[in-house]
């Protein structure tokens, strides 16, 4: 009974993760594909669409997505948000890395905090603001769910002490397939 109950929840869990930065490069691989999910946070609510695939003969990971926020007491428009990420490994140092890029020229980098990450979640943490005080941190987390679905947290602080969290969005995926998340490729 055991071995049963082991072999369905290592069948139903998105995978078994070690701690080494090749596994948990492998790992992020369970994002790739087409979601649609609803975010919230304190730009306002509203939906979005997002795509995660390989790119760079599979050295990279890139994310695409687009946000339609509902019009606020701030402003009667709805407002658009587009964020590029990419995942990349550091050989050197044995990182994972997460550079995020926002339409409203934003620039974050962030490193996979292997300690606070297990199975069911990636922790990332702020190593550099583009637009921020030198004291700003931030943290992204992104817990993974059973069911074809994941849950994304942006917390940002001052400093490590004062994070507070700005942003949550729920994703389900509608779509395994890559097709159309890179970047567009140069006609010559």
């Amino acid at each position: 009974m055991t071995a049963f109950v082991l072999a369905t929840a290592l069948a139903t869990s998105p995978a078994v993760w070690s701690a080494d930065a090749a596994s948990w490069w492998r790992n992020l691989s369970w994002f790739e594909g087409q979601w649609a999910g609803q975010e919230r946070g304190l730009a306002g609510e509203g939906q979005g669409r997002r795509c995660y695939g390989p790119i760079l003969d599979n050295r990279f990971l890139f994310m695409r997505a687009e946000s339609q926020l509902r019009p606020q007491v701030r402003s009667s428009e709805r407002e658009h948000h587009a964020q590029w990420q990419i995942f990349s490994r550091d050989h050197d140092d044995q990182r994972i890395l997460l550079r995020r890029f926002g339409s409203g020229g934003q620039v974050v980098t962030f490193v996979l905090d292997t300690e606070a990450s297990r199975s069911d979640r990636f922790v990332f943490d702020s190593a550099a603001f583009d637009q921020a005080p030198q004291t700003a941190q931030g943290r992204l987390t992104l817990f993974v769910g059973r069911d074809n679905s994941f849950r994304e947290r942006l917390e940002l602080g001052a400093n490590a002490d004062a994070l507070e969290q700005v942003m949550e969005g729920r994703w389900r995926r509608i779509d395994a397939s890559t097709e159309g998340c890179a970047p567009a490729a140069l006609d010559f």
